[in-house]
C-alpha cells in the first residue's frame, strides 16, 4: 500500500517537469554536439560532450526527488562553502590565460565560479525573502540587498574573472526588476555605474582587460593580434550570409582562423554554416528558455524559489547578450560561454543543475506533505 502510494507520488512529480523547458534544453544540446564537430573535426569533443550531457541529465532528473525548499535550512553552510571554494581556488587554483579560476578534482579541472553563482542566486533569494518582506523600494534597501554578494564578487574579481562579476550583478538587477522593485533607484545605480566606469577603468581593471575594452572600441588598433579574434568572428559570421555555407562547410574554423570555436566563438561557427535564419533559430531557442522559466516562475507560490528562477533567468540572458555580443564585435571580449552551446565540462553541468533547480521548484511548488 505504502509502495503504492508511493510510486503514485513519483509518477505525480514526473508528470509535474515543465516538457517544453526540456524540448528546448535537449534541441540547444544536439544543435551544440553537431557543432562542436563540426568546429573541431574531433571525436574526442563531441564524446566529453555527451558524457556532459549524460551527466547532466542525472542532475536534472534527480530534480524529481529533491525538494529545493530544504536549501533554505542549509544557508548559512551554503555561503561559508561559497567563499571557501573561491578562497581555495585563489591560493591553489590552476592558471590559465593569466587567471587563477580553475580547480583539480582528479580525473578533471572544474571552474568554480560556474556553480558559485549559483548558490549566490539561492543567498540572495533567501536574504531578499528574509529581510525584505515589503519589497526593495529605495537606494539604501538596494545596498542592503546587494551586501551578502559582496564578499564572494570581490573574491571573483581578484581571480580576476570580470565576466562572471558582470553575470552576476546583471542577475542580481533582474532579480530586483522582476520582485517589482522601485525602478528609480535602479536607475541611479545605473547612473553611478556609468559614472564608476572611468576610475574603475583606470584603477581597477588589469591591463588584459584594458585592451579588450580599447581592441572591442578600435579592433584595427591591434588587428593582428587583440583585435584577431574579433575580426575573424565578424568575417565567419557574415560570410554566413542568409541561409550559410552549410553544415560543416566553415572554413574560418576548419582553416583555423577562428579561435576557440568550440568554446567562446561558437555561435560564429553557427553563423557561418546556418547563416541569419539559423542562427535567429538558436537565439529563438534561447529566448524562448528565458521565456518559459519567466512563465513558470508566475504560478510559483512560494516566494524563495519565484526570485531564484528570476536570478537563473537573467544569468542566461546575460550569458547570451555577452557571448553572442562578443562575436559580433558590440561587446568586450570576455570569455564567457554561450551556455548548454559552448564545450566546457563546468558550464554545461551548472546549466543542468539550473535546469534541474527550475525543475524542482515547479514540482515541489505548493506541495505541503514532502515540507
Amino acid at each position: 500500500m505504502v509502495n503504492k502510494r508511493n510510486l503514485t507520488k513519483l509518477k505525480s512529480k514526473i508528470g509535474r517537469l515543465d516538457k517544453r523547458l526540456l524540448l528546448i534544453v535537449y534541441l540547444l544540446v544536439f544543435i551544440s554536439t553537431s557543432f562542436v564537430y563540426s568546429a573541431t573535426r574531433s571525436m574526442y569533443y563531441v564524446k566529453n560532450n555527451l558524457l556532459w550531457i549524460a551527466v547532466g541529465t542525472i542532475i536534472l532528473f534527480m530534480s524529481v526527488f529533491i525538494d529545493y525548499r530544504f536549501t533554505k535550512k542549509i544557508m548559512k553552510p551554503i555561503y561559508v562553502f561559497s567563499l571557501l571554494i573561491l578562497i581555495y581556488t585563489r591560493f591553489f587554483g590552476v592558471v590559465k590565460l593569466g587567471a587563477r579560476r580553475w580547480i583539480n578534482i582528479g580525473i578533471t579541472q572544474i571552474q568554480p565560479s560556474e556553480f558559485v553563482k549559483i548558490l549566490l542566486i539561492m543567498i540572495y533569494s533567501f536574504w531578499f525573502v528574509k529581510k525584505f518582506s515589503n519589497g526593495i523600494n529605495s537606494f539604501k534597501a538596494i545596498v542592503l540587498a546587494f551586501i551578502p554578494g559582496i564578499p564572494i564578487l570581490g573574491l571573483l574579481l581578484l581571480q580576476p574573472d570580470l565576466g562572471t562579476t558582470l553575470i552576476l550583478c546583471f542577475s542580481f538587477l533582474c532579480m530586483l526588476y522582476l520582485s517589482n522593485a522601485n525602478i528609480k533607484p535602479i536607475l541611479v545605480i545605473f547612473m553611478m555605474v556609468g559614472i564608476l566606469s572611468i576610475p574603475t577603468y583606470m584603477f581597477v581593471l588589469k591591463d588584459y582587460q584594458k585592451t579588450r575594452i580599447e581592441v572591442f572600441l578600435n579592433p584595427e588598433k591591434d588587428l593582428k593580434n587583440k583585435g584577431w579574434h574579433v575580426a575573424q568572428s565578424k568575417i565567419s559570421i557574415g560570410s554566413g550570409g542568409i541561409t550559410g555555407k552549410g553544415y560543416l562547410e566553415g572554413s574560418q574554423s576548419r582553416l583555423k582562423f577562428l579561435p576557440e570555436p568550440q568554446t567562446d566563438f561558437i555561435f560564429s561557427v553557427i553563423g557561418e554554416e546556418v547563416g541569419f535564419i539559423g542562427s535567429t533559430f538558436v537565439l529563438s531557442l534561447y529566448f524562448l528558455l528565458i521565456y518559459t522559466i519567466i512563465n513558470i516562475s508566475r504560478k510559483i507560490i512560494d516566494d524563495y524559489g519565484r526570485i531564484i528562477l528570476y536570478g537563473i533567468s537573467g544569468v542566461f540572458l546575460a550569458h547570451v547578450i555577452i557571448n553572442v555580443g562578443m562575436t559580433l564585435g558590440i561587446v568586450p571580449v570576455t570569455g564567457k560561454p554561450l551556455l548548454l552551446m559552448s564545450y566546457g565540462g563546468s558550464s554545461f553541468l551548472s546549466s543542468f543543475i539550473m535546469i534541474g533547480l527550475i525543475q524542482s521548484i515547479k514540482i515541489h511548488n505548493g506541495d505541503d506533505d514532502d515540507k
